[in-house]
């Protein structure tokens, strides 16, 4: 009798022991269905994000395009078909002619569309055969016309020209660029004899370039930025310039916008462009955001803390301008108009603003390269010394595309080949100043 008390009791233990384990199964399926929505829901956030980053590489909208039977643009020198120039037709840098260790092949691409009528403002630039891709979204956004000079030693040549060769079958807003080559003395431009250029039957997608191993790494070659600038610069075919980087992307109608401001000051009768600059702000927004179209856009994301000034956490002094919280603080609506007035001296000495002025500004030092960096410094130096006011615009900025930069712990180690081209360029900084300070009366508050 006592042995079948205990075979009942286990019994009854063990169901109960099982009911229990069921039931605390049945609460934990209950809570995680619960929970489901929200990690699906998180899940959709991140891989909308994680799309939305990989669909925002530079020209990703032209993977909606077909190229055209005819090209956009006005290829010089034989192009397409071949490419081949005479000795005549080459020149060399603005700055240091004969002297410069460079040559120069204007117009390898002359501009189809002429938009001086339309905003009558040159957006000037200089790019690598990595850096194509970026052209699309400059074209995309800036109305007037485009003047871009390329790096283009040996083979890179090739490369690019190929490249550009795409995008004119491919993008209408080609017609209002203007291509220049500048390449070493002791590397001229090679591209090969077919090209093959894009067919109806082709896509427009873009691709890569961003780690392409081009001659000029494999040689070591220095960028000379500043031969391209002055050379894109030069050959603008309107007065007034906009000399900027070609990841710089413009706000919406910057132009056009611009020059109804100019419109209206040269009704008056004191105003005058000389030793006066308009200068641009310039700003960088996280790697998941778009770039904004207009200042509120642009104020929503500095709030949010996914926007910043460009370069604030690597060069702190570079970009930051006087006014700058007061300049964000408030919307501008659509007009473009002078937020204040300003010269580049101390404790604003080391900015380096990105400008729309005329061809006449002074030239960008050639002898100071891009792996050196501050190679815009004497400019700004030589601009104090001539007593130019510089007035900052509100309603127009320009957006870096997507990415603030950082420092890292390896930066430095990562920076140590820069070393030599910095030491050369500290050098050319004193020649530079020695003779600017012959050219120009002192003045203690203009620094570099």
């Amino acid at each position: 009798m006592r042995c079948m008390s205990r075979t009942i009791y286990g019994k009854i233990k063990r169901l109960f022991l099982l009911y229990v384990t069921i039931g605390v199964l049945i609460v934990i399926i209950i809570f995680f269905l619960n929970r489901r929505p929200f990690l699906f829901s998180f899940s959709s956030v991140n891989n909308a994000k994680l799309y939305k980053y990989r669909k925002s590489y530079p020209g990703s909208y032209l993977e909606d395009y077909k190229p055209n039977n005819e090209s956009y643009c006005n290829f010089m020198y034989n192009l397409p078909d071949e490419f081949s120039y005479e000795e005549e037709h080459l020149e060399y840098g603005p700055e240091l002619g004969v002297n410069g260790s460079y040559k120069v092949l204007y117009n390898v691409i002359r501009a189809k569309q002429n938009l001086s009528d339309v905003a009558a403002v040159t957006y000037v630039t200089h790019i690598t055969p990595d850096f194509v891709s970026y052209i699309t979204e400059v074209v995309r956004y800036w109305e007037g016309p485009v003047s871009i000079a390329a790096f283009v030693p040996d083979s890179d040549a090739d490369i690019l020209t190929k490249q550009l060769i795409q995008l004119c079958q491919c993008l209408p807003s080609m017609s209002k660029v203007s291509v220049h080559y500048v390449f070493p003395k002791l590397y001229a431009p090679y591209v090969g004899k077919f090209l093959n250029a894009a067919s109806p039957t082709d896509l427009c997608v873009i691709t890569d370039t961003s780690n392409l191993i081009t001659f000029r790494n494999r040689k070591g070659l220095i960028y000379p930025v500043n031969v391209s600038r002055n050379v894109a610069r030069n050959a603008a075919t309107t007065t007034l310039v906009l000399v900027s980087d070609v990841e710089l992307i413009p706000s919406k109608h910057l132009a056009s916008r611009f020059l109804e401001m100019i419109l209206k000051f040269a009704k008056m009768s004191n105003f005058h462009f000389r030793h006066h600059v308009f200068v641009i702000p310039v700003f960088e927004v996280d790697n998941y955001e778009s770039v904004p179209r207009s200042k509120k856009d642009l104020i929503q994301l500095v709030r949010r803390e996914k926007a910043v000034y460009f370069h604030r956490h690597i060069c702190s002094h570079c970009q930051k301008f006087p006014g700058l919280e007061q300049w964000l603080s408030q919307d501008s609506g659509k007009a473009v108009k002078i937020f204040s007035a300003t010269k580049r001296i101390y404790p604003y000495h080391r900015w380096e603003p990105v400008y729309i002025g005329t061809k006449d500004e002074p030239l960008y030092s050639e002898t100071l390269s891009w792996e050196g960096k501050q190679d815009k410094m004497t400019q700004m130096l030589e601009m104090c010394l001539m007593g130019y006011r510089f007035l900052i615009l509100d309603g127009a900025f320009l957006v870096h595309w997507p990415g603030i930069k950082r420092k890292s712990p390896q930066s430095k180690s990562v920076s140590k080949w820069r070393y030599p081209h910095q030491l050369w360029n500290s050098r050319q900084y004193t020649a530079i100043v020695k003779r600017l300070s012959k050219k120009y009366p002192k003045n203690p508050k203009c620094k570099m």
